[in-house]
């Protein structure tokens, strides 16, 4: 009997069209398996659809009621997101019932890092402000002066495979000198980026750029909150593509409010989306976008692709790539 996989489609018309290529893919995935693709509306729905499950994507489920998703999913022994994150999924409770986690790994590192570089760059150059104004019919001239970050110092705070493009860039299009925080890595491996690894307190104080591209668990939330920000230099950038809940967005409000430090970009937030009531949202030394690091066409696209390709590998009965908790596949 073939293995059952819930695998929702994305119905949106322009995403259909982003994905088409990935739909060669899924139809030979359901030459081996039996697929449902169909639009999950709940979490009811989800609990529903996989209690014979083998494999589904990231599901909709809130963190308080994994575990009882996890009870009723008795056949699930994998869950593969069509995200580089995956804080959305109890890794712990997964991986006590032998199920493991894929994630898409280097898929969007790319586009993320792209994104990053451009809230750096917007923000350094006042490109939002000014933007603003001369849609209202002004000619900014008040505060214009940006920062040059040729030459400067960059600090990456998570030296994975977006850090690491976005260490890269800068380096090598911006003269740049590149530290690196990432307790889980060697130093070696940060030297193939150009990087120096260092505490987190250095690279805060020295670093004129410095870019969040960490994983969100129980060791990064709140990293960066008033504390830390006291360190910064008044000309210093940040920039937070990974995932919101890193910065304590209480202490980011008020250090921009008091010009602590130059400027903020963030593509992602403590709570999304973004309430137009956010005082935030009143900030001129602040770009915002829409948690579309990596939304581009290519990579989502590619994201579909890979994770079909990957659930693909998994039913027939390989080892399937970017697996969160390798200790579920020792259980095994």
């Amino acid at each position: 009997m073939k293995k059952k996989v819930i695998l929702p489609w994305p119905t949106e018309k322009g995403l259909v069209e982003v994905i088409r290529e990935a739909e060669i893919q899924l139809n030979s995935l359901r030459d081996i398996a039996n697929v449902n693709t169909s639009p999950v509306p709940s979490e009811e729905e989800w609990f529903k659809l996989s209690g014979d499950a083998y494999v589904v994507s990231s599901p909709r489920i809130g963190l308080q009621r994994y575990r009882e998703f996890l009870e009723n999913a008795k056949e699930l022994r994998m869950i593969q997101t069509f995200s580089i994150g995956y804080d959305n999924i109890d890794i712990q409770a997964c991986t006590a019932n032998n199920i493991i986690v894929c994630n898409i790994g280097e898929v969007m590192a790319e586009s993320v890092a792209q994104h990053t570089w451009a809230l750096i760059l917007a923000v350094s150059k006042h490109v939002g402000r000014s933007d603003r104004v001369m849609r209202d019919g002004g000619w900014l001239r008040e505060n214009r002066f940006g920062v040059e970050v040729y030459g400067k110092t960059l600090g990456i705070i998570g030296l994975g495979d977006i850090g690491g493009r976005v260490a890269l860039k800068g380096k090598l299009a911006f003269g740049m000198k590149v530290l690196a925080y990432d307790p889980y890595l060697l130093q070696s491996r940060a030297q193939l980026y150009g990087a120096e690894l260092v505490s987190l307190e250095r690279l805060l104080q020295e670093s004129d750029v410095i870019s969040v591209n960490c994983p969100l668990n129980g060791q990064t939330y709140h990293l960066l909150g008033e504390k830390q920000f006291r360190l910064l230099k008044t000309s210093t950038i940040l920039v937070n593509t990974a995932r919101g809940k890193i910065i304590d967005e209480v202490a980011l409000l008020s250090a921009l409010e008091q010009r602590v430090f130059f400027g903020a970009g963030l593509d992602v937030f403590e709570e999304e989306p973004l309430s137009p009531r956010s005082n935030l949202c009143k900030l001129d030394n602040i770009i915002l976008t829409s948690h579309i690091a990596s939304s581009t066409k290519e990579a989502f696209n590619s994201t579909w692709q890979n994770g079909i390709a990957n659930i693909t590998k998994f039913i027939k009965g390989e080892k399937p790539h970017w697996i969160v908790n390798p200790a579920a596949l020792k259980c095994r």
